[in-house]
């Protein structure tokens, strides 16, 4: 079954623009082509690494074709879904479905917050006719979360919703992974900065930006085999950049220095940004970003990365 498929490492995907804003879809494929062949069980698209909010309905149908083209059954495809009414949910549910998406995430609709009884009417009747195996987003940083009593309630109304975004507080995300890792599939996000404490407790994947792909299916692979050891040497070489990166100011402080950070990784020109979003980034901010880029190359030349896809990556872009 899919749900029983969402696990590991499933990054979320930037968009990448060109210096004219215009939305460029060899960015989906490379991102695509990148992911997967570095170890990651699949992707997903428009969370706010995505930039959804800067995307139109055709350009997010375009790019969800692009991208479940790109990957060719090599993995799954996942979309965010936070449009801002129900029935913007809706039709985004049927372009994913139609498009030959493999699950979706609910988050609530931007706007006003939202009771989370109003918002647990919204979804189950938005979880009925979805068709497609359901994650719910439960984030801190979110206008409307849920209770664990409300999930579980929520799954018995719906049997679809198999899993959880989980972004709560640190303490309530371990204790749900503890408890209900049984009834649904749970992955935390945050570029996995807290990831190898989740991990430790239950979790069954990870929702990151794509820029330590290959680290995390490495750090993955060393969890699901009880190696805690190499577990925290992997993260503790993936820290100074990723927290760096997470340090600027959300979403697009972050997403522009994160695309440029890809582009360092992978050889891929990141291009511009789409109006209003910022143009350029601070020029220390920057420097300071490829010196962390650089030291973490060189600790890479003596990782011992253990799944294969990544190993061979890895070797070939630090020689």
């Amino acid at each position: 079954m899919t749900g029983d498929r969402i696990a590991g490492i499933n990054p979320v995907l930037y968009a990448f623009f060109d210096h004219s804003g215009r939305l460029r879809q060899d960015g989906f494929r490379h991102q695509v082509d990148h992911c997967m062949d570095v170890g990651a069980a699949g992707v997903v698209l428009f969370g706010f690494v995505t930039q959804f909010y800067r995307l139109s309905f055709a350009e997010k149908v375009e790019s969800l074709r692009t991208s479940v083209a790109a990957m060719a059954g090599r993995g799954l495809v996942g979309i965010t879904i936070m449009e801002p009414s129900p029935e913007g949910q809706v039709e985004l549910i049927r372009a994913a479905r139609e498009e030959g998406a493999d699950w979706v995430i609910l988050q609530p609709p931007l706007g006003p917050p939202a009771q989370p009884a109003d918002w647990l009417d919204m979804l189950a009747e938005i979880i009925a006719g979805a068709g497609l195996p359901v994650a719910i987003q439960n984030a801190a940083i979110a206008n409307t979360q849920l209770t664990t009593a409300q999930l579980l309630a929520l799954q018995e109304r719906c049997p679809s919703l198999i899993g959880v975004k989980a972004e709560t507080d640190s303490a309530d995300v371990a204790a749900f992974c503890r408890e209900h890792r049984q009834r649904f599939r749970i992955l935390t996000g945050d570029w996995g900065v807290e990831y190898p404490f989740f991990a430790r407790h239950g979790a069954h994947g990870l929702i990151p930006a794509p820029n330590f792909v290959a680290e995390q299916v490495a750090l993955q692979a060393a969890a699901e085999t009880g190696d805690w050891d190499r577990v925290d040497e992997i993260h503790e070489a993936l820290l100074p950049l990723m927290q760096f990166l997470r340090e600027r100011a959300a979403p697009e402080g972050q997403i522009l220095l994160g695309k440029a950070a890809y582009g360092w990784r992978t050889g891929f020109d990141p291009g511009g940004n789409r109006r209003p979003g910022p143009q350029v980034m601070d020029a220390e901010i920057r420097a300071h970003a490829q010196h962390l880029h650089a030291r973490l190359l060189g600790k890479l030349r003596s990782l011992e990365v253990l799944h294969t896809p990544a190993r061979a990556w890895l070797e070939n872009r630090v020689k």
